[in-house]
């Protein structure tokens, strides 16, 4: 009542006229800010984005777009929509339909005109790098279907019978996803060994993926855990306690091992099936340390206009017992508007008590799950994180792709790769392209602090260290030059082949997943990480990583990312 009275005075009285909606979004905004990153006020857009989410679909053209320092471009295009219709990665949207794309033009802005009733047609033009002019495309609006299952392969010898599932998310067909997809592996499995075996292993990979629906997590998890099994349990200070067991039978053979891939980006929805695949000793927590550590349960409720309130009513509970909550928000603290963080505190290891698996095995609670088999963390030279970054390659592999023809078993050359330094000089002769970009940020206060306080000579050597981080970033193009040409590789592939395409090419290289792979394989090392007296401290695979993906803060046409999107229960 008193929120509204401030309104109405305001609305009345305030000496230049005021947008009351703005001003409600931004006071409930604040008073939600105080409490946690997960309580929110969604406007009506976002709403819908949620919901979006959660079906798993909706009508557009199937484009990832995000802001960048040359406008809003294209981040990834999804096969059997845009892609199909000929754009790609890296191009610049210069106009849709009547909206001309300007340096003010908002992600925001252009989601809503790509978006629209399935049928309808849409009319783009984009830039692209290499190519004159401005390109023209006209295509239809669609039901585009957001899957959750990335990919589903055989991985390593067929004959092996290896299984590979990359799982993104948990909207809400999570489930019937992965049950076609592990049913389908089982059959390429028969068709490999000439009948002789069906699936062997099978390795779930979730690295990266944020969550989703309650529901979701507990349909996977019941594909792969006994029937009756406790999957996981809710409560809170004004939430009823609830327990979600399996009710089915589980639809992954007994006999075949199970490798789970994790990182720190593993979170909610996912830690939970992570959580009982690790509680119920039914597979291998495979990853570089232990996963994210949401362990809070969010309520959306809905509210007039279309709107929601999306708000933290409990903590959730693994089958063992144990909350895998990994930070503690301080009461009244909330959002520190300086730093954009929360104040938070992470669980103390001395308070992150001991629980116990099904066999026995030790594990705790209070810091995410912690992986079974530990695999070094991925690493990139400074030099490969800054090319990644800024997009170059992307802009190499489209000029590349309008000059040559992509031959079968492509692979970079030696003479592809002196073409790829000699453009990065260019840019970076023309100021396109800053090599000491990683550490610019940081030099520039250090000087900054420097002439403030009239160290001038203490400038000129700043200046000199921007100069000797560039000659030895250049001296890395032969250092790291096996991963840049990996990625030069595949940013050139990207032209020509879809992203699950990709993805498969990606496994040959990916350590986690070849170590996952030689696990599976050995029945001794698999058995024995998971029998009783062993503890989640992790073993030590032999790994060095050398190669990374940078993941660049995108926009998705489609959704907003479903760390909890449900107007359910929602983690």
């Amino acid at each position: 009542m008193l929120f509204e009275t401030i309104l109405a005075d305001l609305d009345r009285g305030y000496v230049d006229p005021v947008d009351t909606n703005k001003l409600f979004e931004t006071g409930v905004s604040a008073m939600l800010r105080s409490l946690d990153p997960y309580t929110e006020f969604e406007a009506r857009e976002e709403a819908q984005q949620m919901n979006e989410g959660i079906m798993g679909r909706y009508g557009g053209v199937g484009l990832v777009i995000s802001a960048q320092a040359k406008g809003i471009t294209v981040v990834s295009a999804f096969e059997g929509y845009a892609f199909d219709y000929g754009m790609r990665t890296g191009d610049k949207l210069k106009q849709i339909d009547d909206l001309v794309v300007a340096p003010t033009t908002t992600v925001e802005d252009v989601r809503n005109v790509l978006r629209g009733e399935p049928g309808t047609l849409v009319n783009i033009q984009f830039e692209r790098d290499g190519v004159k002019g401005v390109q023209d495309v006209t295509m239809p609006r669609t039901l585009v279907r957001i899957k959750d299952v990335k990919l589903a392969t055989l991985v390593g010898k067929p004959s092996d019978g290896i299984g590979y599932i990359s799982l993104s998310g948990f909207a809400q067909n999570a489930g019937n996803e992965v049950r076609g997809a592990i049913l389908a592996l089982e059959q390429a499995a028969e068709d490999a060994s000439n009948g002789a075996h069906s699936l062997n292993g099978l390795i779930l990979d979730m690295r990266g993926n944020p969550g989703g629906l309650l529901t979701s997590a507990v349909d996977v998890a019941s594909l792969l855990v006994p029937n009756g099994s406790d999957i996981v349990s809710a409560k809170g200070r004004g939430f009823p306690g609830v327990k979600y067991q399996s009710r089915v039978e589980p639809i992954l053979d007994s006999k075949t091992k199970l490798a789970v891939l994790v990182n720190r980006g593993t979170a909610s929805a996912a830690e939970i099936v992570s959580g009982a695949v690790q509680d119920l000793d039914v597979g291998i927590i495979v990853g570089t340390d232990r996963t994210f550590g949401k362990g809070l349960v969010q309520n959306v409720e809905d509210l007039p206009f279309n709107t929601a309130l999306k708000f933290t009513v409990a903590k959730y509970y693994t089958p063992s017992g144990r909350c895998i909550q990994s930070v503690n928000y301080k009461e009244g603290g909330g959002l520190d508007e300086q730093n954009g963080r929360y104040q938070s505190s992470t669980v103390p290891k001395k308070d992150r008590q001991v629980f116990f698996t099904k066999s026995g095995r030790t594990v705790r609670d209070g810091g995410g799950v912690e992986a079974d088999y530990k695999v070094a963390a991925p690493k990139a030279s400074a030099l490969e994180v800054t090319l990644l970054r800024s997009d170059i390659m992307n802009e190499f592999a489209s000029q590349w792709s309008q000059k040559y023809e992509l031959t079968n078993n492509f692979e970079v050359t030696d003479d592809i790769y002196r073409e790829f330094q000699d453009f990065v000089e260019v840019k970076v002769k023309g100021g396109d392209l800053k090599l000491e970009a990683l550490y610019a940020g940081a030099l520039d206060d250090l000087k900054r602090a420097l002439s403030q306080s009239g160290y001038k000579s203490s400038e000129r050597e700043v200046d000199q260290l921007k100069t000797q981080i560039v000659k030895e970033s250049k001296n890395d193009f032969e250092k790291y030059k096996k991963e840049i040409k990996e990625d030069i590789a595949t940013s050139i592939l990207s032209r020509y082949i879809p992203e699950s395409m990709l993805m498969k090419r990606s496994l040959k290289t990916d350590d986690q997943v070849q170590e996952a792979i030689k696990l599976l394989a050995n029945d001794k090392s698999f058995s024995k990480i998971l029998a009783k007296g062993s503890t989640n401290e992790g073993s030590n695979g032999s790994i060095n990583k050398n190669s990374m993906s940078v993941a660049s803060s995108v926009s998705d046409e489609n959704e907003k990312t479903r760390d909890g999107a449900s107007f359910q229960l929602e983690w």
